[in-house]
């Protein structure tokens, strides 16, 4: 049975529990099971049946097409979840699962994730948001294999360390949102975010410190996002989301709740070793009729800096 309170502070953050009292969660999933998972060890194959849902309680897994490769799909991290969209729609695994890590799974069978679903509107809603994000990131990988397919650019689109698109991706795709924003006149944003004092850290806790710290802002980044906000890795230390549709005040609000949520964070390292909280300094940019990318980017930067220039864990917006 399942009511380790360290279990349950894992899920009440979780991506596909937030908003369910504790009391209803801990009762739903109170018989359902862990799973230890080695490093290196397949979880899911392709065109197997599955009617469990699994949430990782510590490490990281890899989403990939090929049992054996380097091109990644995904990187799924503490609180997420696989397999979710087999079960719901009782169609066979399409890619491979496979531990990067030792990691600890919760497994929830069909039945009790069907039983949450239906006595929770917020778990319901959870699911759609996490079906919703799932899908867009297929469509985009299979937009990415006919292009390759086709002679363009076939590099991956996954930033290997925090599991986001690549700032190649992120081009192409901010690209297309701030065009079609643009064209259907509607107000669109840009959020540059920077972890602040990132050579510190990691001279005080080392690169592993640091990496786990990035990976701990892109979780966060995630955990905030819309069915239809983009987030991606800018670059080494930097870190864009796209909010499409979305006016000055609203993004200055996700902002902050991303900012909030990163600065009450602790940065827990594989070993359950627990590092510092960390901050973030945000830049938010408005997206002008007569924008383009680069434009708009450089408003970000602008203000990024005048957020890091005013001592960080702070945001601050182009004038």
């Amino acid at each position: 049975m399942i009511n380790s309170p360290e279990i349950l502070k894992i899920l009440e953050s979780a991506p596909l529990f937030l908003g369910i009292p504790n009391q209803l969660l801990a009762k739903q999933i109170s018989e359902s099971r862990t799973q230890p998972l080695p490093a290196g060890q397949i979880l899911l194959v392709p065109g197997q049946s599955n009617n469990t849902i699994y949430i990782i309680l510590s490490g990281r897994l890899r989403i990939q097409s090929q049992e054996s490769t380097d091109e990644v799909i995904a990187i799924l991290g503490e609180g997420e979840c696989v397999g979710e969209m087999s079960m719901l729609g009782n169609e066979p695994v399409s890619a491979f699962v496979v531990a990067a890590t030792d990691c600890n799974l919760l497994a929830i069978d069909h039945a009790t994730m069907w039983e949450l679903i239906n006595n929770s509107h917020a778990a319901a809603h959870n699911m759609l948001n996490i079906l919703t994000r799932r899908i867009r990131q297929t469509n985009v990988i299979a937009s990415e294999n006919l292009e390759h397919q086709q002679g363009f650019s076939g590099s991956s689109i996954v930033d290997e360390l925090t599991g986001l698109y690549n700032q190649r991706w992120t081009q192409q795709k901010f690209e297309r949102h701030l065009r079609r924003g643009i064209v259907g006149n509607k107000t669109s944003c840009l959020l540059l975010i920077e972890m602040d004092h990132l050579k510190e850290f990691t001279k005080r806790h080392g690169q592993l410190g640091s990496d786990q710290a990035l990976r701990d802002i892109a979780y966060a980044s995630l955990s905030c996002l819309r069915p239809d906000d983009q987030a991606g890795r800018h670059s080494d230390e930097k870190f864009a989301i796209f909010l499409p549709n979305t006016s000055l005040n609203d993004a200055c609000n996700a902002a902050d709740r991303l900012r909030t949520y990163v600065s009450r964070s602790l940065v827990v390292l594989p070993s359950g070793d627990a590092l510092p909280s960390i901050t973030v300094s945000i830049g938010v940019s408005q997206a002008r009729s007569e924008d383009t990318l680069v434009s708009l980017f450089d408003r970000a930067e602008d203000a990024l800096q005048l957020a890091k220039d005013n001592g960080g864990n702070c945001i601050e917006t182009a004038q």
